[in-house]
């Protein structure tokens, strides 16, 4: 053993920089390998056969959210209406009544705004209109270190002028119109947005971001009140955060913030102008406290706050970020969440990565479901446990699949509500329409009084009883009603005092008795009496006459 652990240890050698870098590239040919091999693998699995629909209605019915949920990151690489796990999803998330929402730049591509990281996002965009700033990467560009260098200012500067008139013109994506319905069908517990466009706004859903400045505040009487106001404004409120509908983590691309009070201010056009020509404009309420205190004779400061977006930039802690961790843990301990849905948006944030973690695990001890919706890879290591499931494909065409899958989820709550409202006009109209039938049958009892039927129906209903039920089974029965007939047909035959009409009525029932075919022996002897009868009568009669 000794002399082979020497052996080894003698193999094992120092390699070049040539070499070391021969060896990443052979380990990144190996990583693609087994990408794919990972990928092929996912689409045999995913492949499975058709099950009837009445297998899949049975499956649906009796499967909870809770036995979806998986230890490990589940990939479901197409939307297909015969995937039972998709279907379990949907039912799933229907079902619910608190959802969670976390979303990224990936959400409003559909609308023209660019996303961050792919390649056609907003970093390599940076580099490609501005070649001849030296920049190591277009994450740069939204750093807070580039207020160190004027020249980045100013390119910073005609770039978010552009993202901003890009916004104003964007329009909401079926992806923001589904947030908006989970909020109409009281479904929707918050929205934690890592976007800066607030195309949320225009769907008239309430966005976490501060009110801007009123001109008023502006003049001299009310400077003191309002730099007050700034200063306090951010102490929590459990009454304005249950009132917010979209918490927005990186800020807001519609108001400009001073570098200095931090008032926040709405856009104009005079701004936009300074900002197209790559200038920060002058905070205007920095600018009137200065005004105010060399009226006064007070000592001027010449450092003037400087108006920039509303946003948050990497290095830089968030103003609202202590309202955020004590909103973020109402939400997850009292808001009592049962179904989490991640879309658009890689992860890659390290805050962004904390607040997913603490969300899943609270939705997972309720029971509920944690999915993603992205069309990038996230790494399977880092969320098994956390992620059930992710779905690789655009978040509009998963909306769209939900929709056709579950249209009654998609019903406004107007339209609920007048459903709910049929229904319950309709059953009142039964039990009217069942008390007005029990009142006529009352009624109709108390009306007519109750009859007794005379000996003469009783012995046709007997006669008429025993011709028409005499089966095997109730053989006995009959033969014994039929014998009483007869009985009764004999007490009016013999007596002498009976009359031709009544002898006539006898005659007739006579006959109906006899005329029967397939009769048994017993039928036959109660014939042969009746007919003796019936002759001795005649003779009775012809010598009378």
């Amino acid at each position: 053993m000794s002399r082979r652990v020497k052996l080894e240890h003698k193999q094992i050698k120092l390699l070049s920089n040539d070499q070391r870098s021969a060896s990443f590239d052979e380990e990144a040919l190996s990583m693609n390998k087994m990408r794919k091999n990972i990928t092929q693998k996912l689409d045999t699995t995913l492949v499975k056969n058709v099950p009837s629909k009445a297998a899949r209605s049975k499956s649906t019915n009796n499967v909870t959210s809770e036995s979806l949920q998986t230890k490990k990151l589940q990939h479901i690489l197409q939307l297909n209406s015969d995937d039972e796990t998709i279907l379990n999803i949907n039912k799933a998330l229907s079902r619910s009544r608190k959802v969670l929402v976390l979303t990224g730049a990936g959400i409003s591509c559909n609308a023209g705004i660019p996303d961050f990281r792919s390649s056609d996002g907003l970093y390599n965009l940076v580099k490609k209109e501005h070649p001849n700033v030296s920049l190591g990467s277009g994450k740069e560009m939204f750093d807070i270190s580039l207020f160190r260098d004027e020249l980045k200012i100013s390119v910073w500067a005609t770039f978010m002028e552009k993202l901003y008139s890009s916004c104003r013109l964007a329009k909401p994506t079926k992806t923001h119109k589904f947030i908006a319905h989970l909020k109409d069908r009281g479904k929707l517990l918050r929205c934690y947005t890592q976007n800066i466009d607030g195309l949320e706004e225009t769907l008239g859903l309430e966005l976490s971001s501060e009110q801007p400045v009123q001109e008023d505040s502006l003049k001299k009487e009310n400077l003191q009140k309002s730099l007050i106001r700034s200063n306090s404004c951010t102490a929590f409120s459990n009454a304005k955060w249950r009132n917010y509908d979209v918490v927005q983590l990186h800020g807001d691309l519609n108001k400009l913030s001073c570098t200095r009070c931090f008032h926040v201010f709405n856009w104009n056009r005079y701004w936009a102008r300074s900002f197209r020509r790559g200038e920060l404009p002058v905070c205007p309420h920095c600018e009137a406290i200065q005004l105010r205190r060399s009226q006064q004779g007070k000592r001027v400061v010449d450092h003037h706050g400087m108006l920039r977006p509303n946003i948050v930039l990497y290095g830089e802690n968030h103003p609202s970020g202590d309202i955020i961790s004590q909103g973020l843990n109402l939400d997850i301990l009292r808001g009592k969440p049962d179904f989490f849905i991640i879309m658009g948006t890689s992860l890659k944030v390290d805050g962004v990565k904390k607040v997913v973690k603490q969300m899943s695990k609270q939705v997972h001890e309720r029971g509920g479901l944690v999915i993603l919706v992205n069309k990038s890879s996230v790494g399977d290591s880092t969320w098994n446990g956390c992620i059930d499931y992710q779905i690789w494909e655009d978040c509009d065409e998963w909306v769209t699949f939900l929709n056709n899958q579950e249209p009654d989820f998609f019903k406004s709550q107007k339209e609920v509500n007048k459903l709910r409202q049929l229904k319950r006009e309709a059953s009142e109209l039964r039990k009217q329409k069942l008390l007005e039938t029990r009142k006529q049958i009352e009624q109709q009892s108390l009306s007519t009084p109750p009859t007794t039927p005379t000996r003469e129906e009783k012995n046709l209903r007997i006669l008429q009883a025993g011709l028409s039920g005499s089966s095997s089974s109730e053989g006995e029965e009959s033969d014994s009603m039929k014998r009483a007939s007869l009985q009764s047909l004999k007490r009016k035959l013999l007596p002498p005092t009976n009359k031709m009409a009544k002898n006539k009525k006898a005659k007739l029932q006579l006959k109906e008795v006899i005329v029967s075919d397939g009769e048994s022996d017993d039928d036959q002897v109660m014939k042969l009496n009746a007919e003796f009868y019936f002759k001795k009568e005649n003779n009775t009669l012809t010598t009378s006459s």
